[in-house]
């Protein structure tokens, strides 16, 4: 879109509200229960969730590969560790909660019917802290942010992070007694209680970043959106662990809980957050593009533009590319009880070089000449369709190896969700592109 244009956008998903929190449900539920799958990585959860609201909320400067792939890359290197939070939960009346042994720990503590859902909320606010931020909060503003208040930004979660740990290291003993002095206390595990502090201390850290937005940038609208996008992933981890309560309490059922709790947590998060963003002003996500920050890369050299680009696709598209290959080849030679056929630095560098080498054409205008003309939504829904299959195959391959990918038992459930849930989104997607050809905005 040239620079002052104002035109706006069609809307691609149409007015139907119940259709796009619909598609966002099954999507996320798709995506972060492949993540857990041993197939996927979180950067792949992260990357559909990117291009379904490029595909709802664009055109803007804002959503692009830069940007993107900064968020993916966050939201990896904050997750920390959950022990055995997904454990803990019970159900009022029903069933206790349980903190049950790891790596041999000989212990199995009962505690309070809260404590899985608690603990799995400060994960929930740890995970989504800084990148709610870029969800709720710089996708939708019409302020200016510059490199600047992303260095000052870093350095507050930073200090923030470290006076969070002193606060749960005395919180705690409070919160969780039985653990801290049964467990901790005794040498039994230091595992659990890393794990706390970690997730809390990070949780906290966010703060002083969120009242510099407020204060400083007087940007509330900002602070507003990225404290309800991280309330409802914390909700989203939190109360889908019922799956846990249930599943562990009755063996016999066969169910899939792990699995369970995973695809719903990407379900009601991925309703939820649609759901809040569809409530925003379509004259507001319609919005012309405003500064980034980010216009100097223009100015650069092509070597420095090429290399920036490269670390940019990288943690957009092939960091997870290349995780679900790789985790796809491991499991499946696992089930064969053969050697692993390629390594990751082996699967990583045939990625790297092919898709570089296809960036840089693609850069010069010497292979598809057409896309380099259309607008970043529409990139994004080409993106999104050729991915899914991408993703979806590497899941389903160590089901197909195993010969269970269409079998119908309660046990296998959480593979027939995933597997309608691709179908559901892949053809829609399929649908939106053809019924859009033509009508995307052009670059």
């Amino acid at each position: 879109m040239n620079p002052g244009q104002t035109q706006q956008p069609p809307s691609v998903l149409g007015d139907n509200r119940l259709v796009r929190i619909l598609i966002g449900s099954i999507l996320l539920g798709f995506g972060w229960q492949i993540r857990g799958s041993g197939t996927s990585d979180p950067s792949v959860v992260i990357l559909l969730f990117l291009l379904y609201l490029s595909v709802l909320y664009s055109p803007r400067k804002k959503f692009n590969m830069i940007v993107f792939a900064f968020v993916i890359y966050v939201f990896g290197s904050l997750r920390t560790g959950w022990g055995t939070f997904v454990a803990q939960a019970g159900i009022p009346g029903l069933y206790p909660g349980h903190i049950p042994p790891n790596y041999g720990e000989g212990y199995d503590l009962v505690v309070q019917w809260w404590q899985g859902y608690f603990w799995l909320l400060i994960v929930g606010f740890s995970w989504a802290g800084f990148p709610s931020l870029f969800f709720g909060g710089y996708f939708f503003t019409e302020r200016k942010y510059t490199l600047k208040d992303l260095f000052v930004c870093v350095v507050l979660f930073m200090v923030g992070k470290f006076v969070g740990q002193l606060i749960a290291e005395q919180l705690i003993p409070l919160i969780a007694p039985q653990y801290y002095n049964e467990i901790y206390l005794t040498g039994l595990s230091r595992r659990n209680y890393t794990s706390m502090v970690g997730n809390m201390s990070t949780a906290i850290g966010i703060i002083p970043v969120l009242l510099y937005i407020w204060f400083h940038n007087t940007d509330k609208g900002f602070v507003v959106r990225s404290v309800v996008v991280m309330s409802l992933f914390a909700f989203a981890l939190s109360i889908a662990d019922i799956w846990q309560a249930i599943g562990r309490n009755n063996p016999a059922w066969e169910l899939p809980f792990w699995s369970l709790w995973e695809y719903f947590t990407g379900f009601i998060f991925g309703g939820l957050v649609i759901w809040y963003f569809s409530r925003i002003p379509k004259e507001q996500w319609n919005a012309s593009d405003i500064p980034t920050g980010l216009e100097p890369i223009a100015e650069m050299s092509r070597f420095d533009q090429f290399l920036i680009y490269s670390v940019a696709l990288y943690h957009f598209l092939l960091y997870g590319l290349q995780e679900s290959i790789n985790g796809s080849i491991r499991v499946v030679s696992e089930q064969l009880k053969v050697e692993s056929i390629a390594s990751t630095h082996t699967v990583e560098a045939v990625i790297v070089v092919i898709s570089l080498l296809l960036y840089y054409l693609y850069r010069q205008g010497t292979i598809c000449p057409r896309l380099a003309k259309t607008s970043f939504r529409e990139k994004s829904l080409i993106l999104l369709i050729a991915m899914l299959p991408v993703y979806y195959l590497c899941f389903a391959m160590p089901h197909i190896v195993k010969g269970d990918l269409f079998q119908l038992s309660a046990s296998n459930s959480a593979v027939w969700l995933d597997t309608i849930s691709f179908v559901i989104v892949e053809i829609y997607g399929v649908y939106l592109y053809l019924k859009s050809r033509g009508t995307f905005i052009t670059m």
